[in-house]
C-alpha cells in the first residue's frame, strides 16, 4: 500500500488548474537529511489544549511563512498549500486521543479550519474513513478495522474553482492559526496525563506507516518542502493535558446509573435494526455505530455489571 497523503498530487492538480510552473522550472528538492534552522524557516506549529472523555481539547495548528526570499509566488514565504501528519498517541483501538466520529466519519467540526482560511482553502482529514482500508480515525471496531493514532491533514486552495477565467491560487496566511483539531481522550487515561503531540517530518525514523512527511507547496505549484537536503519548515511539538479522571464507558448504559437494564437492551436492539443511535449514544462504538459486538457488551455488562 502506497503511503498516503503526497503533496505532489495536490500540488499538480494545482498546477494543472492554473497552468502554473511546469516541472523543469520547479526545483528539485532532495531527500531531506537536515532540520530547518534559523529564521528562514518556515514553522510549523502545534498548539496544547486540555480536555476530558465528555468535553474536547481544541489544539491550536499554526502556520509560519517563511522569510521574504524576494521571488515573487516562489519559495517558503509564498505558501499556498501544506500537508502533514500530527501523532495522536497509541496503537490501534487504545490511542489514548479520539475525534468524535458520526456513522463512521468526523463528527463536524471534528478538524475546524479558521477563520483566516475557512472561506478560501479546502481542508481535507485524508484519512478520516476507512472505506476499503481496514484502519482510519473512525474505525468499525465490529468489521476488524483499528483506529489510526495519527491524523493526515491536507490544505490548498481555491476552496471554489470559478466557472469560468483564471484560477488564482490563495497564498495561506503570514502567521496564525489555520485549524484546531478538537480531541478527547479515551477511556481510563488517568487525570493530569500530559500525552505529547508530534508533527512528523522526513527526520524521524519511528513515524507510523501510513502518515505523510510534511510536504508545502508554493502559489506557482512548486515542492519547497526543502531547499537541497534542508527542510525548509521548522516544527513545534504540542501537549494535550486530561483535565478530569475519564470513567470506564459502560456499553448498554443509556441512563447513566451504571447498570444496563432489560429495556436498555431493547433499545440497543431496535437502534441495530434502524431507530437513530442517538436514542442511546453509550451504545455507539467510537464511529457511531452500534453493530453486534456492541450488543454483545451490552449484555455482558447486564449479566456482570458495568465497568468499576
Amino acid at each position: 500500500m502506497v503511503q498516503r497523503l503526497a503533496l505532489v498530487a495536490v500540488t499538480a492538480a494545482i498546477a494543472w488548474i492554473a497552468g502554473a510552473a511546469s516541472a523543469q522550472t520547479c526545483p528539485t528538492p532532495g531527500p531531506v537529511a537536515a532540520a530547518c534552522a534559523g529564521n528562514a524557516c518556515a514553522k510549523l506549529t502545534v498548539g496544547s489544549a486540555s480536555g476530558s472523555a465528555s468535553t474536547a481539547g481544541a489544539v491550536p495548528i499554526s502556520f509560519t511563512q517563511g522569510t521574504n526570499d524576494n521571488q515573487s509566488q516562489r519559495g517558503s514565504d509564498d505558501v499556498a498549500a501544506i500537508a502533514f501528519t500530527v501523532g495522536l498517541p497509541g496503537t490501534g483501538t487504545d490511542a489514548p486521543l479520539l475525534f468524535s466520529c458520526t456513522s463512521g466519519n468526523l463528527s463536524a467540526g471534528a478538524v475546524a479550519p479558521s477563520a483566516a482560511i475557512a472561506n478560501d482553502f479546502a481542508v481535507v482529514v485524508e484519512n478520516a474513513q476507512c472505506n476499503n482500508r481496514n484502519r482510519c480515525l473512525c474505525p468499525d471496531e465490529g468489521a476488524g478495522q483499528q483506529r489510526d493514532n495519527f491524523v493526515n491533514i491536507a490544505v490548498y486552495g481555491p476552496k471554489t474553482l470559478p466557472e469560468q477565467g483564471p484560477v488564482n491560487i490563495p497564498k495561506l496566511p503570514a502567521d496564525g492559526v489555520i485549524m484546531t483539531l478538537n480531541l478527547k481522550a479515551a477511556s481510563g487515561v488517568a487525570k493530569d496525563t500530559v500525552i505529547p503531540l508530534h508533527a512528523f517530518s522526513a527526520l524521524d525514523a519511528s513515524k507510523p506507516q501510513f502518515s505523510a512527511n510534511l510536504s508545502i507547496g508554493d502559489q506557482s505549484a512548486c515542492d519547497v518542502s526543502a531547499s537541497g537536503t534542508t527542510s525548509t519548515v521548522a516544527f513545534t511539538d504540542g501537549t494535550f493535558t486530561v483535565s478530569g479522571v475519564v470513567p470506564p464507558v459502560c456499553v448498554g448504559d443509556c441512563n447513566n446509573d451504571h447498570t444496563v437494564a432489560i429495556n436498555e437492551l431493547i433499545i440497543g436492539v431496535n437502534i441495530a435494526l434502524g431507530q437513530p443511535a442517538s436514542a442511546c449514544p453509550a451504545f455507539q462504538n467510537n464511529s457511531g455505530v452500534v453493530d453486534i459486538a456492541q450488543l454483545i457488551k451490552g449484555v455482558n455488562n447486564a449479566l456482570g455489571g458495568c465497568p468499576a
